[in-house]
């Protein structure tokens, strides 16, 4: 993923693809919008040029052609004088005049002077009088000629005595016998000669190309849409989530466009998009008459408006791109000249506020506040709504401010929270981010974590120290210890009738014994509360555990007279331990109750389910007085006998709280007069 988001080149080809994919969208988009207006015709076939939407518009110009000449007419026995004096007449007089004085007649024939020649044709009035737009040339000088001349081109219409002669579909009689615009031209009784001078003229060009569009995309325009929908919304969330990596920068990386401040910014991509707008959607449009452009012409404004799209695109893109490399860094705010002008204040207010007390720079800020609102609410009511925006503004730095201010107090309760919970490891504060008191408080904090850090790394040190020592001298016992063992088992071998040397035997194998198990706790004592133990924890049957133990211990219980009663639930109870440890752990609580339970008494055991967890209880009542804190049980080399008349090192049930911690398990003593019980938790095992 990470040298997906650093791909310049997968960036690149998404910048390029996506303005394409959206064109592709809306191009489909506006063929399935128009695609009932011509599904007759595109199922049928036909060119644009042979439907009835061209019949339409070919037969709608050559009726106001038609409507012209008698207007035109009309205006020759008026005193055209007057009308090309009168300065007030409207522009539509103005053309009609201007069209009577420029007309030459030759022959019976009036050519009329236009450059507008979309379409050419040839008109005789009622009166004879052949009226054409067509350019007077050696070809063109009579009406034979005029005639020949529009039958020569690719597209023409002629009505001569109530019969069409054409070359266009869907201008033949039959397919125009019901058209209003034809029914209009019968009327008058013109003679009409037309035909198309440039079938690529703009006046066809663009319907052209909307038919040509919509015939070639609307097949496959809604999987078009979707495959590109896809397509380009997969590309924008990449480069969303791609903005601000690069190879070989770690983090979201700046250059120099995002130290701008970011209201220069958006500046100066508004005028450009303003700009850029302008010429696209509106400046090519003032003073172009699209009738008499050629297709050439179209194809080069199509091309600078693609151009302009482009350059709206980059505008676009680069503005969005700066943005929201900004925000991933978590500089929005602060790049902004807003931001800058309040730190501003804030830093020269906190330097005039410094030697004030709390009271009293809340009295000033309050203050400051009060009057600014008051200037501006004023200000609003009697000059304008342009201070409302200075009343949301005032009130959203308020609002910023106190959410800062809350923050900020939020980080130091979290840090005094971790140093609570004992947590070394937690960072300390960027004292930068403060000022004033919250400054001064974040400093001390540090401070204090810095010491309580090397506090306990001193006590860790110091508690390592004695593991290793504890686990040294252990190692160095253990060697002489097994040679005197030895030799005692040596010396037991042999014939000795001296009953007192028997008996030092005696003593001696029993205290060499004993050093032996000492030792061996002591190790695994150390190893237990430095954690220095390999667990394989796994799913272990605490019922089956506690009929285990109980096995190994029946015999000694039998001897002191103790009697175990044990309650165990229905249902098998599993947890997750180490099957080795905890069977450890308790073999030592047995053996605690084995030596300093009344004899003669009673054992309980008790297994039971709370909720998701299972608690081991052992009760027992003590033989000797029980004048001792649960803290001084849990230390090491303490037993219930303050007199140390029986054997044990005192280890045990320490070794069996550092297990039962080691394994996430809990180990709490409880003592009530003579009556001791332990109480181990370990959650239940679930799947």
């Amino acid at each position: 993923m990470k040298k997906l988001q650093d791909s310049a080149v997968l960036k690149a080809i998404c910048y390029i693809l996506m303005p394409l994919l959206f064109l592709n969208i809306l191009i489909n988009t506006f063929s399935i919008v128009y695609y009932d207006e011509y599904k007759e015709d595109i199922e049928s076939g036909i060119t644009y040029f042979q439907t009835e939407r061209f019949a339409d518009n070919y037969f709608r110009n050559i009726y106001s052609e038609i409507s012209n000449i008698s207007i035109i007419r009309e205006y020759k026995n008026e005193q055209t004088s007057i009308m090309i004096t009168d300065a007030n007449d409207s522009l539509e007089n103005d053309t009609r005049t201007q069209k009577v004085m420029t007309n030459e007649q030759e022959n019976g024939i009036e050519y009329e002077s236009t450059s507008r020649r979309t379409y050419e044709y040839l008109i005789i009035d009622a009166a004879g009088v052949a009226h054409t737009n067509i350019e007077k040339t050696g070809h063109t000088d009579t009406i034979e000629k005029l005639k020949d001349y529009i039958k020569s081109k690719k597209y023409f219409w002629n009505y001569d005595n109530d019969k069409v002669d054409t070359n266009i579909e869907k201008m033949k009689y039959e397919d125009i016998v019901y058209n209003s615009y034809f029914e209009r031209i019968r009327k008058v009784g013109y003679t009409v000669y037309s035909c198309i001078n440039n079938e690529n003229s703009t006046e066809f060009y663009k319907y052209n190309l909307v038919y040509k569009i919509v015939s070639n995309t609307y097949e496959y325009a809604s999987v078009n849409i979707a495959i590109s929908s896809f397509l380009l919304l997969s590309m924008f969330i990449y480069i969303i989530t791609s903005i601000g990596h690069k190879k070989g920068e770690e983090g979201v990386y700046l250059n120099s466009l995002d130290n701008i401040p970011l209201e220069i910014v958006g500046i100066v991509a508004i005028i450009l998009l303003l700009i850029e707008g302008l010429f696209l959607f509106g400046g090519i449009n003032i003073g172009i008459d699209y009738t008499s452009i050629s297709s050439r012409m179209i194809d080069t404004i199509i091309s600078l408006c693609f151009v302009l799209g482009i350059l709206m695109y980059i505008t676009i893109a680069v503005t969005g791109v700066t943005i929201v490399r900004r925000i991933k860094a978590k500089v929005f705010w602060k790049s902004t000249i807003i931001y800058k002008f309040v730190k501003w204040v804030k830093r020269g207010t906190s330097d005039i506020l410094a030697d004030i007390n709390t009271t009293g720079k809340l009295i000033v800020v309050f203050g400051a506040f009060y009057i600014i609102q008051l200037v501006l609410t004023i200000k609003f009511i009697t000059d304008g709504s342009i201070y409302l925006f200075w009343l949301i503004a005032l009130w959203g730095v308020t609002l910023k401010m106190l959410i800062d201010r809350q923050n900020k107090a939020k980080k130091i309760r979290e840090k005094i929270k971790n140093m609570y919970d004992g947590n070394k490891d937690s960072q300390p504060l960027n004292e930068e981010e403060f000022r004033g008191e919250l400054k001064e408080i974040a400093h001390q904090l540090n401070d204090i974590s810095g010491g309580l850090t090397n506090a306990i790394e001193e006590a860790m040190k110091s508690e390592r120290l004695k593991t290793e020592l504890i686990t040294n001298v252990s190692h160095d016992i253990k060697t002489p210890l097994t040679s005197i063992i030895n030799y005692v088992d040596l010396m037991k071998q042999e014939n000795i009738e001296n009953e007192k040397v028997k008996e030092y035997l005696e003593i001696l194998d029993n205290k060499s014994q004993r050093l032996k198990k000492l030792t061996e706790d002591l190790v695994e004592a150390s190893k237990a509360s430095s954690g220095n133990i390999k667990l394989n924890i796994e799913k272990l049957n605490v019922k089956e555990l506690i009929k285990q133990v109980r096995g190994e211990f029946e015999d000694k219980f039998e001897q002191k007279g103790l009697e175990i009663i044990e309650t165990l639930p229905e249902d098998e109870v599993y947890i997750e331990a180490d099957s080795r440890y905890m069977f450890r752990v308790m073999e030592n609580m047995y053996v605690n109750i084995s030596k300093y339970a009344l004899e003669n008494s009673r054992v309980y055991v008790d297994v039971k389910k709370e909720g998701n967890v299972a608690k081991i209880e052992l009760k027992n009542i003590s033989k000797d007085k029980l004048n001792i804190s649960v803290d001084e049980l849990m230390q090491r080399f303490v037993r219930g006998d303050s007199a140390r008349t029986t054997e044990g090192s005192g280890l045990g049930i320490s070794i069996a709280n550092s297990l039962t911690q080691l394994q996430k398990g809990k180990f709490d003593i409880f003592l009530d007069g003579d009556l001791f019980k332990v109480v181990i938790e370990f959650k239940i095992y679930t799947i």
